[in-house]
């Protein structure tokens, strides 16, 4: 089973109230005094801190004011009436909620007004770049239609479902900032480090400051480099890697007639099926919604892709909410149709394990020439093709071309640096305080005898240094 990174507990029904009402300081201060109450088990008592916590972490997402929102809207449609904005609140496309006796709004409203609201597109002034789109692309230069056609072309003449290596060099820093730990005290960091998978290997770590990195093994499931240095008055506190791998395309031409029935005794089929608390709960609005897409579909491959297709053409894709701020992800993305790609993901996970899809998390990093970006997608199992990947943020392209249309649904471009196949597990060697992101796992993790570095006290970079094509099966460092 999955480790969960952070504990859960349902918050008491008389706090609930509170919450959703903004009153977060009474929250906290009753869900403070339920933790330390006597009896209260070691476990609950950290979910219950982990819940006071999480409120301090929805401050800092929701942090616009009406009026400001309005100024905001108005810098890109100067006919708004202020009328609208209630309007536009009733209809789902501006995030708030109450924190803390006012009404705030998600910090990337606005951004994601113009991709919810075919209206408010329609009024907007002309911008220097284009409207973000409900999918994010990859089409400045070599669009990825052109990239998935050559894919598979080369597929069709290679003997392995992995074509078109890459080689590259990466390096990694994160910076803490200048006294956020008191000088002389011992700053703990991770790093992300790639998994070797089938279509990642030939990883090796070059170099690391402080030196010395440990490196987790390959079957932590969200894996790390480890470093340790001492903070010093006045200065940043930094930790930086280097390492190389060789990427390829995953790429397999899926034919659903073969498609075998599942052993459904098998420990890979009980695992991968299973409900994941706490954004993999199998809620009656996530089964109802799976019986309604899946039909009376049988074959696994197809009910994996009816799932996906609904997905790319009913969930819009959106700039999300921190991850540990939302309590049921794949809940939430149903429920308010839209989300980023880690939320896609979740719901295409949830859906296919309540059809008897077995489904996981798999996430990292993009690596598109254009563009290098954290990313999330899925894999989906079907006899006898195994493990296939998905990503549903990216979805079906604009293609006549059915595999190419579909190419995100089975296929994965060599463009991917894969650090998670889980989500939510622990560290090795395990972090003492609550993580920043209790998902995902790309920018990196830090803390101290104090307690954990939340975002806002340090920053990060990745580079990508070196890019090979046509990498070799084996290069030399």
């Amino acid at each position: 089973m999955m480790i969960s990174s952070h504990a859960v507990a349902a918050v008491p029904p008389h706090i609930q109230p509170l919450i959703e009402a903004g009153e977060f300081d009474k929250a906290q201060e009753q869900l403070r005094a339920a933790a330390t109450a006597p009896g209260v088990a070691e476990a609950d008592a950290r979910g219950l801190l982990y819940e006071a916590e999480r409120l301090d972490r929805i401050r800092k997402d929701f942090t616009i004011t009406e009026p400001e929102l309005y100024a905001q809207i108005r810098e890109q449609i100067p006919d708004l009436a202020p009328e609208e904005i209630r309007v536009w609140r009733e209809a789902g496309w501006l995030e708030g909620r109450m924190v803390d006796g006012r009404r705030r709004y998600f910090k990337n409203t606005v951004r994601n007004l113009f991709r919810l609201s075919a209206e408010a597109r329609a009024r907007r002034l002309p911008q220097a770049e284009p409207t973000p789109g409900a999918k994010p692309s990859g089409d400045r230069e070599v669009s990825m239609e052109e990239r998935m056609a050559t894919y598979l072309a080369e597929r069709r003449t290679a003997d392995s479902v992995h074509v078109a290596p890459r080689r590259f060099l990466i390096n990694y820093a994160l910076t803490v900032d200048a006294d956020a730990v008191p000088a002389g005290e011992t700053v703990r960091c991770w790093l992300p480090f790639p998994r070797e998978v089938p279509s990642q290997q030939d990883i090796a770590l070059v170099s690391s400051d402080p030196a010395g990195a440990f490196i987790a093994p390959n079957d932590a499931l969200q894996r790390s480099a480890y470093l340790e240095r001492t903070a010093v008055a006045g200065q940043p506190t930094r930790f930086e890697i280097a390492f190389t791998l060789t990427t390829r395309a995953r790429v397999e031409i899926v034919d659903p007639a073969i498609v075998q029935p599942y052993d459904t005794a098998s420990e890979l089929y009980r695992t991968y099926t299973a409900e994941e608390p706490p954004h993999l709960e199998f809620t009656p609005r996530l089964r109802a919604l799976a019986r309604e897409i899946v039909g009376d579909e049988t074959n696994p491959y197809l009910k994996a892709r009816r799932i996906y297709g609904y997905i790319d053409g009913n969930i819009r894709y959106t700039s999300a909410l921190e991850y540990s701020t939302i309590p049921n992800i794949s809940e939430y993305c149903a429920e308010n149709g839209r989300g980023d790609c880690g939320i896609q993901g979740l719901l295409f996970i949830a859906l296919c394990r309540i059809s008897g899809v077995p489904a996981k998390w798999q996430s990292g990093w993009s690596l598109l020439p254009e563009r290098t970006t954290m990313h999330d997608w899925t894999e989906f199992y079907v006899e006898p093709y195994g493990w296939l990947p998905a990503d549903p943020s990216r979805g079906c392209r604009p293609s006549d071309d059915e595999l190419v249309r579909w190419f995100n649904f089975g296929n994965m471009d060599p463009y991917r640096l894969v650090v998670n196949d889980a989500y939510g597990t622990e560290f090795v060697p395990p972090k003492k305080h609550f993580r920043s992101e209790t998902v995902d796992f790309q920018r990196g993790e830090v803390e101290w005898a104090g307690g954990n570095l939340y975002f806002d006290q340090w920053d990060w970079d990745i580079e990508v240094l070196q890019h090979q094509e046509d990498a070799p099966a084996t290069a030399k460092e």
